[in-house]
């Protein structure tokens, strides 16, 4: 069972880190950028592995990597939706 401490926060950061970068490599050049992934894939990790760590649930930094990638995913969805109004304002 994994516990809160300074070692587990290390590793929530470091696996959202890690997919931000990927999933920013994946986007090519579209989204919200490499530095708004980054952070918000540490973000959206520390929020799903400290939850999955209160309710005690079995293998915490799996369900981090998953919800970063979710959590990316949504976001980059939204900034693609932000990006087409803005295109069709400006050809109007």
């Amino acid at each position: 069972m994994e516990e809160l401490n300074g070692v587990t926060i290390y590793w929530l950061i470091s696996i959202g880190l890690l997919v931000g970068f990927i999933i920013d490599l994946l986007m090519m050049k579209k989204g919200i950028g490499m530095i708004g992934n980054v952070v918000w894939g540490a973000i959206g990790s520390i929020i799903v592995g400290v939850s999955m760590i209160l309710l005690g649930v079995f293998a915490p930094l799996i369900y981090a990597t998953l919800g970063s990638i979710a959590f990316l995913f949504l976001i980059n969805v939204f900034s693609f939706d932000q990006e087409h109004k803005n295109s069709a304002q400006t050809s109007q």
